[in-house]
C-alpha cells in the first residue's frame, strides 16, 4: 500500500528548494517503479529521497517496498520509525495521516512476524543465526519468516547446529543441549622405516640356458641312439639266425641287411652326437657354477679327436 503524501518540510529543518525538488522527483520515481513491481528500484529511491528530505511518509513508502521482497522486519522497523517521525511533524493533517498509516501497517505486520527465543546456551559459547552473532538469548527475539540456521560451539566442544523452519505469526523456542565434548584423535607416531637387508647380487650366468639346453638335447639324443641300438641289433640277429653263412642268403633278407645297417649308422652318429652336445652342456654348467677365476670353452678337433675343450681355473 502506497502512502499518497508526497515529502515536504515537515520537520524541523527544511532542505533548500533545489534538494526539495530532488527529493520529490526521486520520490515520484520511486512510486512508478513501485507500481510496476519493481520493488528494488523502488527502494533505492525512496531511499535517495529520504536522505535528500526526511519525511514519515517516504519512509512509509520504503516499508511497502520491503515487504514484498519477504524482508518483513525490515519493513516493520521502517514503519515504527515512520511513526515516531509522525509525531514530530508541524503539519497537523500530515501528522495525523502519517501516523494513522503507520499504525495500521505496524498492527498488520506486527502480526505476521514470528519471533525466537534460543535457551540453555552455556556462559561464554558463541550463538550464530544464519553466520551472524546472535546478542540476545532466553529472550523472544523478531526474525523474518523462512528456514534459518542455529550453531553454537565452545572451544573443545562438538557445535550443536539446527535448521529450522520460522513460520510467520508463531513464537519459537529451541532448547541447546548440552555441548559433547570433542573427540581428539590421537597423532599415531611415526611407523619406523624398516630397511630391508641387503640381497645378495644375482649370480651372474654367462651361458643363460644353454647348459640346460645342451644337457637335454644330448641326453634326448642318447635315449634315442639307445632306441636305434636295440633295433638294429634285434635286425642283426634275425640275419644271423637266417642266414647264419652269409653267402647264399635269401634275397627277402637284403633289406634286413640293409635297415640293420641303416640303424647300426644311426646309431653310431645320435651315441657321439648325444654324448658331445651332453659333455657340453654338462662343461657350460660347470663353467657357469663353479667358482672359476677363469675359463674357457672351444670346440674344434684337437690331439685326441673332435669336440669340446673346457679349460680353467675352478
Amino acid at each position: 500500500m502506497l502512502c499518497l503524501l508526497a515529502p515536504s518540510a515537515a520537520l524541523a529543518e527544511a532542505p533548500s528548494k533545489a534538494t526539495a525538488a530532488q527529493a520529490d522527483a526521486a520520490f515520484e520515481e520511486g512510486r512508478d517503479l513501485f507500481e510496476q513491481g519493481r520493488f528494488k528500484e523502488a527502494c533505492e529511491k525512496f531511499d535517495l529521497s529520504m536522505q535528500l528530505d526526511p519525511s514519515p511518509g517516504t519512509l512509509l513508502n520504503l516499508g511497502n517496498c520491503y515487504e514484498p521482497q519477504g524482508d518483513l522486519l525490515r519493513a516493520l522497523e521502517t514503519f515504527e520509525l515512520a511513526l515516531s517521525q509522525a509525531q514530530a511533524a508541524t503539519d497537523r493533517k500530515r501528522r495525523q495521516v502519517w501516523s494513522e498509516a503507520a499504525r495500521e501497517r505496524i498492527e498488520s505486520l506486527g502480526k505476521r512476524i514470528p519471533l525466537l527465543s534460543v535457551e540453555g546456551a552455556e556462559l561464554g559459547s558463541r550463538v550464530l543465526l544464519d553466520g551472524k552473532p546472535l546478542e540476545q538469548l532466553d529472550t523472544p527475539v523478531r526474525y523474518n519468516p523462512g528456514r534459518h540456521q542455529l550453531e553454537v560451539g565452545a572451544p573443545g566442544k562438538r557445535p550443536f547446529i539446527k535448521t529450522f523452519e520460522l513460520p510467520e505469526g508463531q513464537t519459537l523456542s529451541i532448547r541447546v543441549p548440552p555441548l559433547e565434548a570433542e573427540e581428539v584423535t590421537p597423532v599415531a607416531a611415526p611407523a619406523p622405516v624398516l630397511t630391508s637387508p641387503p640381497t645378495a647380487a644375482p649370480d651372474e650366468r654367462r651361458f643363460g640356458y644353454w647348459p640346460w639346453i645342451a644337457g637335454g638335447t644330448g641326453a634326448a639324443l642318447l635315449g634315442t641312439s639307445i632306441v636305434t641300438g636295440l633295433v638294429a641289433s634285434s635286425k642283426a640277429s634275425r640275419l644271423e639266425d637266417e642266414c647264419p653263412s652269409k653267402i647264399e642268403c635269401d634275397p627277402s633278407l637284403a633289406s634286413v641287411k640293409d635297415s640293420a645297417h641303416t640303424f647300426g649308422v644311426t646309431t653310431d652318429v645320435l651315441w657321439i652326437s648325444g654324448a658331445l652336445i651332453l659333455g657340453a652342456g654338462v662343461t657350460l654348467f660347470a663353467l657357469d657354477h663353479g667358482k672359476a677365476e677363469s675359463s674357457e670353452l672351444e670346440a674344434g678337433c684337437f690331439e685326441g679327436g673332435c669336440g669340446f675343450r673346457a679349460h680353467g681355473r675352478f
